[in-house]
């Protein structure tokens, strides 16, 4: 039997090591967390920054978690939508057929 909350202690303790200033954990049950990326200055000393917000499924990692981007700076709407698509790919093989990242029943496009 999968010990889902041992799991997901281990994967928190490798994101906080792999990102020590910018993760932060919100909750423990259920898991939730945030990592904020922030690009390295560019012109007119302009960063790029972006906070993700994930919570773990009670089966995680055999379900898919739930995302979000909580904030972002000077990012195009095009940013943000590639971002997303990214997120989703990387999930993709963790979803129950016919659900989505937040939980709801994926469209059928029929």
């Amino acid at each position: 039997m999968t010990d889902y909350s041992e799991e997901q202690r281990n994967e928190l303790e490798a994101l906080e090591s792999i990102y020590p200033d910018s993760f932060t954990v919100l909750s423990e049950k259920p898991t939730t967390f945030t990592i904020t990326v922030t690009s390295e200055a560019g012109e007119n000393d302009e960063i790029v920054q972006t906070t993700l917000k994930f919570t773990y499924r009670e089966k995680y990692p055999d379900e898919a978690p739930l995302y979000e981007i909580i904030s972002q700076e000077n990012l195009e709407d095009n940013d943000v939508t590639n971002i997303i698509k990214l997120l989703e790919q990387q999930v993709r093989p963790l979803q129950p057929s016919g659900i989505n990242q937040r939980g709801t029943p994926l469209a059928t496009g029929r």
